[in-house]
């Protein structure tokens, strides 16, 4: 269209013509064609000087000339443009696209540097850090947000070497909120792989974020992986879940459970992606160094694996505590303003023992279970390298769950009728050899860390000679409970998935079958060749994962009589 000012221009000048031509249509033909001849030659000077202007824009018209005087024909101008009936709408302009920034920089740390690990280790496996470089090295800056539905904010930055056989085109990272028994949510909104944007999918219902490797990540290869999250915590307890009250915000208590983007194990079989089932346990991780910075209310004190290492009050009312933990299975942080402690130490090791208003005597209790449990493990299983171990009240439907470096028990036994602190507390403390450092595929072969832990507590009771809890053990949770799920019609093998049990039978064949079997190789085999197994396993698969038939071939190596018939018999139904 031609521009508002060359309208107004063309218009007064083809006022002007049409008034001289009223005044000349007396003159002579010999006038008009002079005029005519004159016109032609001026038409030819205008167009030969259009050519030699720029071109106006596309939106634009060429300016048009009025010639004048001119005869009582008009003659057209060299371009015509119509006037519009209606002015053509306005292209609505495009914006460029905005990259908003992300709520936290990227995180500025040297992920080679292990130093950290040395003040949260005994002096005697100070070392093991250094000696675990191609473990995932986590840096993790995350923000507790309350609110009618509570969720924390980060960002983490990890270090990943590939220590498989094969090439890798792909990372895959569990978010374990986003499983049905969790009831939170989490996403991964960006992802930079060594400094590059790469595009996140979120496959498998959710439950997994999904980064590509441009190029592959070749054996022994390392790539640094920076990831920015969210997730929400729910706020009551679904009974009868894996989650059972131990993620989410619940009396006060916010349980901080894989809340965080964990890198997914590849094994022998690929990646290890399944979703888990609804009951047992979800986690299944290779052990990692975890740096973590945690800013929540000041007015809330942070339990979690590892060592706090800092507290730093913030301008905005809240607080940044700075934690170290490696080489641990998990990452787990629980934040309140109820608790209070009380302390002991055993073998170089300081057990908090955490409790609610009300609570001392029962953490008394708690204490001691836990002091005596790691005396007679450390013996049994090898020393707890770490230098504290945290007992904490969580508000679960269980009796407990083990964590990395810390313990939760089922907060109703903080009362005053007390709990059942003399089966979970062994048991929870046993699950930092069997779960934590010797780790397993928990969904998968929940036996290998259940069975071990729960027949622990017997070996605990026997070691500190209580006869009567020994019994209790062999006959009231062991054997009872096998023989109703028999005598139920319930009875299955040991070996097998979470998902291929039934909540019917799950505790009776994981926690009584399993520590049964253990029981029965330990008398085919004898005591010497059983405790020389059992220590030789934990060691082995220190720091690393175990499958069944490691532990298996383990007792056969210790064994001078042959126990495949049990192993049939009792794990696999055969």
């Amino acid at each position: 269209m031609v521009p508002a000012t060359q309208a107004r221009k063309r218009s007064a000048c083809e006022k002007s013509s049409e008034g001289a031509v009223r005044r000349r249509r007396s003159q002579s033909r010999l006038q008009l064609r002079f005029a005519v001849l004159f016109t032609v030659a001026a038409v030819l000077t205008v167009v030969l000087a259009a050519c030699g202007r720029e071109a106006n824009s596309a939106s634009e018209e060429p300016e048009v000339i009025v010639l004048s005087p001119t005869p009582s024909v008009t003659v057209a101008p060299a371009t015509h443009t119509p006037e519009p009936t209606a002015r053509p709408p306005t292209p609505t302009p495009i914006p460029e696209p905005v990259v908003e920034p992300p709520p936290f920089p990227t995180p500025e740390i040297d992920l080679t540097d292990y130093s950290v690990y040395g003040e949260t280790l005994l002096d005697a496996f100070a070392e093991d850090a250094a000696g675990l470089p191609d473990a995932p090295h986590y840096y993790i800056e995350v923000r507790l947000v309350p609110g009618e539905v509570p969720r924390l904010e980060g960002v983490q930055r990890v270090r990943v070497t590939n220590q498989e056989g094969t090439s890798l085109s792909e990372l895959y990272f569990r978010l374990y909120p986003n499983l049905p028994a969790f009831n939170g949510s989490a996403e991964v909104s960006r992802a930079l792989v060594d400094g590059k944007v790469v595009e996140v999918t979120h496959p498998y219902d959710g439950t997994v974020a999904h980064i590509p490797l441009e190029g592959g990540l070749d054996p022994g290869e390392t790539v640094d992986v920076t990831l920015w999250f969210g997730a929400t915590l729910p706020t009551q307890v679904y009974a009868g879940t894996a989650g059972a009250g131990l993620y989410g915000f619940v009396g006060g208590v916010y349980d901080l459970a894989g809340f965080y983007p964990t890198l997914a194990v590849y094994d022998h079989r690929g990646w290890d992606l399944f979703a888990g089932a609804s009951f047992g346990d979800s986690l299944f991780a290779d052990v990692g160094f975890y740096q973590v910075a945690l800013t929540a209310p000041q007015a809330l004190a942070v339990v979690a694996s590892g060592s706090t290492l800092a507290q730093t009050p913030n301008s905005d009312g809240t607080t940044t505590w700075r934690i170290a933990a490696g080489p641990v299975r998990s990452f787990y942080a629980a934040a309140t303003d109820r608790w209070e402690a009380i302390s002991e130490e055993v073998d170089g090791i300081t057990v908090n023992s955490y409790f609610p208003v009300g609570g001392l005597a029962s953490a008394q209790t708690a204490l001691s279970y836990t002091t005596g449990s790691l005396r007679v493990f450390n013996r049994l299983f090898g020393q707890y390298p770490y230098r504290e171990l945290d007992v904490v009240p969580l508000p679960t439907t269980a009796f407990g769950m083990e964590h990395a470096g810390l313990l939760g028990l089922a907060a109703n036994f903080y009362g005053e009728g007390g709990g059942g602190f003399g089966i979970a507390t062994p048991h929870e403390v046993a699950h930092q050899w069997f779960f934590n450092l010797v780790g397993n595929d928990q969904p998968d072969e929940p036996w290998l860390d259940e069975s071990l832990a729960n027949y622990a507590v017997f070996l605990y009771y026997e070691a500190v000679e209580w006869p009567q809890m020994q019994t209790m053990m062999m006959e009231n949770v062991f054997r009872y409970r096998y023989d109703a799920a028999r005598n139920l019609g319930i009875d299955r093998p040991v070996s097998g998935a979470v998902i291929g049990f039934d909540q019917s039978n799950y505790i009776n064949i994981i926690y009584s079958k399993g520590p049964l079997f253990l029981h029965a190789v330990r008398e085919r085999i004898g005591d010497e060749a059983f405790f020389a197994a059992m220590l030789d396993y934990a060691r082995t698969h220190r720091y690393g994962i175990a499958y069944a038939e490691d532990l298996l071939d383990i007792f056969r190596r210790h064994s001078d009589s042959p126990i495949d018939d049990l192993i049939a018999l009792w794990i696999y139904g055969e």
